[in-house]
């Protein structure tokens, strides 16, 4: 038997959205995890597992401890989804570089990492042009010199993708940009 290529969501929250993504890959050889710290999404996100899913699992722990469990290039994609600002903030930066780049370790040769994430400014008021672009370079050059491959950046989240929080953040254009970046490990 084949072994499967896992798909890892990091803060899976309710889970819906990896929940949708396996159930519309159930013929390909694919194994989902989503994994979320909060145990009371998690439990959520379990809820909507029955005996038919068998390419997806929910994980109730820290994402940093799971991931450092996993040997190297063994994991075809990571998945994160507007991550906390603990994970992908300038004044965190470096607590969660280490992490990325432990992350970029676990990935298989050409394994991507799907990494959908917003601007905002500390007002809180309407996003700029220049402030978004000066952004977008920052965090873009940011994931390179991390040492992932920018394969594809969107200006929009995947239409394939939908979650509570990107469909709130959708509808405030002007105070929410919102970046979405396909990397690779080459």
């Amino acid at each position: 038997m084949p072994v499967k290529e896992l798909i890892v969501e990091l803060g899976s929250g309710n889970g819906q959205m990896l929940f949708d993504l396996a159930s519309k890959n159930k013929k390909q050889n694919l194994y989902f995890i989503g994994i979320e710290q909060d145990s009371s999404l998690c439990e959520q996100a379990c809820h909507l597992l029955s005996s038919e899913n068998n390419n997806i699992t929910f994980v109730n722990a820290n994402f940093e401890e799971i991931i450092s469990t996993y040997k190297n290039e063994t994991i075809g994609m990571f998945i994160s989804i507007l991550p906390h600002p603990n994970y992908i903030g300038r004044e965190k930066i470096d607590n969660w570089v280490p992490f990325y780049k432990t992350a970029l370790n676990k990935l298989k040769k050409y394994g991507e990492f799907l990494l959908v994430t917003e601007c905002t400014n500390e007002l809180l008021s309407a996003v700029t042009p220049r402030e978004y672009e000066k952004w977008k370079a920052w965090i873009t050059l940011t994931f390179k010199s991390i040492g992932f491959h920018i394969k594809l950046l969107v200006d929009k989240p995947p239409s394939s993708l939908s979650s509570y929080y990107l469909t709130q953040f959708m509808s405030d254009t002007n105070r929410i940009k919102i970046l979405t970046m396909l990397m690779e490990k080459s």
